[in-house]
């Protein structure tokens, strides 16, 4: 474990909000992140996994031809996390799973009906078909998106996912 990844898990431990997380043995909580460098073309998915005393941070390169925006990135975190999700569900037998995302629009990207980019509905039709594969396969286990809003201050698992997800990026 490198010093940055072992002072924020230490910071984590300390914030009684965050401990509280850690330490649930009825839910799984995964913080997700999207970065990207455009002029690069370089874009990285992370995804902090917490659940009791577990914290598993991973990442991934994403390819994208063309940028999106950060939004459609933050969704392709989130179907990230949702991939891992499903494979801890087979292990772990939370009541509550929550992912954690920035991504302020979730909600609304979630529910919307019309996209005039087609990207959009891409990623929030496979978003909504994992998390009805989840609720079909795992019934006794509630899932959860969730937009972090002032839980990101000062938020080190989430900063765990951030800096996976940059590092991603620059592989």
């Amino acid at each position: 474990m490198d010093s940055t990844m072992d002072v924020l898990i230490k910071k984590a431990y300390a914030n009684p909000g965050l401990r509280q997380n850690i330490v649930n043995k009825g839910m799984i909580c995964l913080y997700c992140d999207y970065s990207g460098f455009v002029a690069q073309n370089n874009h990285g998915a992370g995804c902090c996994f917490v659940f009791n005393r577990t914290i598993r941070v991973t990442a991934q390169k994403i390819r994208i031809e063309h940028d999106e925006g950060s939004n459609y990135g933050e969704l392709l975190a989130v179907i990230y996390s949702l991939e891992i999700l499903s494979t801890a569900l087979m292990e772990y037998q939370p009541k509550l799973a929550i992912i954690f995302t920035d991504c302020s629009q979730i909600t609304k990207i979630l529910s919307k009906n019309y996209f005039s980019q087609s990207h959009y509905e891409k990623a929030r039709d496979e978003i909504l078909a994992s998390l009805q594969h989840l609720k079909v396969m795992y019934p006794e286990v509630e899932v959860q998106i969730k937009y972090m809003s002032k839980h990101k201050k000062n938020n080190s698992l989430h900063r765990l996912a951030h800096n996976a997800a940059r590092q991603a990026a620059v592989q």
